[in-house]
């Protein structure tokens, strides 16, 4: 089985990407966990490199 290449983090209907983890036995309580926690943080990066403002020189 051949894995999805992400370019970005997916909703978390993809679960290929995403595990539920359920708190003490709530069904009303999900956490969504990435399987895979190193992609899940180059991806993280890339999001917050892509919203940070670009440096600026104001001298005219």
């Amino acid at each position: 089985m051949s894995h999805p290449i992400y370019s970005e983090i997916p909703d978390t209907s993809d679960l290929t990407y995403w595990s539920i983890k359920a708190q003490d036995g709530q069904l009303r309580c999900v956490t969504f966990v990435p399987r895979d926690k190193e992609l899940h943080q180059q991806l993280k990066r890339k999001a917050w490199a892509a919203k940070a403002p670009t440096a600026r020189n104001r001298k005219h």
